[in-house]
């Protein structure tokens, strides 16, 4: 069998529920209406033998009779004298009543009343009525029960069409409007306009729909900070490998001319120092490769710290190294504060530090401090200027350059682009300067 739609199975469910409502009412109202007319019958019966009753005293018997003949003619309730009889617990009726005596259902009303004639003497007036329930409620139910029964079908149908109208308006809208929340539509939402369950609904729809967008938002935003920091870890250990092969097999070509004494190499205590140097800059580089061994975690990590703290357990590190160059180190940060991550912070300062003892001559000076909310570390550089600094944050090693580049300020770089902080590095007559923005 075919599923029947919203509509039509709405429709007849309502309409069946009213239909049963409406036959159970009339049924009621066919099977109560012959006791509520019997009483009717009663009450009229009585009012009419009060009110002729009190109308005849008085007046002559001849009179009286004609006017109760004349009464019963023009109206179903009988009125008579009482003829006399001996027998108290017989009630003699006239043989004129229109009475049903073969009727299971016939119902017989008396009344009797006495009165005064104009000579004194009393006599009795006997109203009598007689109905049958069953025929009498069966002709007045078949007056009036068909216009209700059909009028009451047809209020029922147009009251079932509209709420399975609107029921289906209702699942329909939620249709339209739930297939576009499926492609994505950030603009769509149900229009609420009701209270009710289905107000409601729509209502949960909605929250269910904001929740999933802003699900899906997070998702995005943490799936490019991924890629972000995947490619940031491609770039550092590109660098990295770069920046620990080339020394190696310049460390490798410098042994192998030693061992078979090969030219300007057998001088070889002079390049043994050269090698130790070699070694030295490659363990300060595999010290900076494990000093961000946990590059993955340097995000969403964001807190404001005081930039003092971790910078004077840096300093501490590099006091000897500075003290042997007889370099002069200024620190003028008080209690400024950078919203970052606390490990960030400290591999930032680390290899700044480093880079300005490294770089900084002999006698020279380290300045840190603050200015318009730029952190700044200049250090003097006198011989060392740097003839190109468009490639100062590139990953650059040639033993036969002095500007060779180191990873410290390729490491410094992608740390602060990571975390969206805007940096400059400058540099002057005097002065390289690395200047870091702290507040935005």
């Amino acid at each position: 069998m075919k599923k029947l739609k919203i509509f039509p199975k709405m429709f007849i469910q309502i309409f069946s529920v009213l239909g049963i409502i409406i036959i159970l009412v009339h049924l009621l109202v066919f099977f109560i209406f012959p006791k509520t007319y019997l009483e009717t019958r009663k009450e009229e019966v009585y009012n009419k033998a009060n009110e002729i009753s009190s109308i005849m005293n008085g007046k002559e018997i001849k009179y009286v009779e004609q006017t109760l003949e004349l009464y019963s003619k023009s109206s179903e309730i009988k009125a008579f004298i009482k003829e006399r009889n001996n027998n108290n617990n017989e009630i003699q009726i006239k043989d004129n009543i229109d009475a049903n005596l073969e009727s299971n259902s016939n119902s017989l009303i008396i009344e009797e009343r006495e009165i005064k004639l104009n000579d004194g003497k009393k006599t009795y007036l006997q109203f009598v009525s007689t109905a049958d329930m069953q025929k009498d409620a069966k002709d007045l139910s078949l007056k009036f029960l068909p216009y209700s029964l059909l009028i009451s079908i047809l209020f029922s149908t147009i009251i079932s069409l509209i709420y399975a109208k609107l029921i289906k308006n209702n699942v329909q809208e939620i249709q339209i409007v739930t297939d576009k929340m499926m492609k994505l539509d950030k603009k769509i939402r149900l229009e609420v306009s009701s209270n009710d369950e289905v107000g409601e609904l729509k209502q949960q729809i909605n929250d269910l729909y904001s929740t999933l967008l802003r699900t899906i938002d997070d998702l995005e935003f943490k799936n490019k900070e991924i890629l972000k920091l995947e490619k940031l870890k491609y770039d550092f250990f590109k660098g990295a490998s770069h920046e620990l092969k080339t020394p190696l097999a310049s460390l490798k070509i410098i042994l192998e001319n030693m061992k078979y004494n090969i030219g300007k190499y057998k001088e070889r205590d002079i390049y043994i120092n050269e090698c130790i140097e070699i070694v030295d800059s490659l363990t300060k580089n595999i010290s900076q490769i494990l000093s961000v061994h946990s590059i993955e975690n340097l995000n969403n990590d964001e807190e404001y710290l005081e930039i003092n703290d971790t910078l004077e357990d840096v300093l501490k590190k590099y006091e000897i190294l500075a003290h042997q160059k007889k370099i002069t180190i200024n620190n003028y940060i008080l209690d400024e504060n950078v919203y970052i991550g606390k490990t960030a912070l400290k591999i930032i300062l680390s290899n700044l530090i480093s880079n300005a003892v490294k770089y900084t001559d002999v006698n020279g000076v380290i300045n840190i401090g603050m200015v318009n909310d730029w952190l700044y570390i200049e250090n003097s550089y006198g011989n060392n200027k740097i003839s190109n600094m468009d490639e100062i944050f590139d990953v650059k090693f040639d033993l036969n350059k002095e500007n060779s580049n180191g990873l410290g300020l390729y490491i410094v770089s992608n740390i602060l682009n990571n975390y969206n902080i805007e940096y400059k590095a400058l540099q002057d007559e005097e002065f390289f300067i690395f200047k870091i923005k702290i507040l935005s």
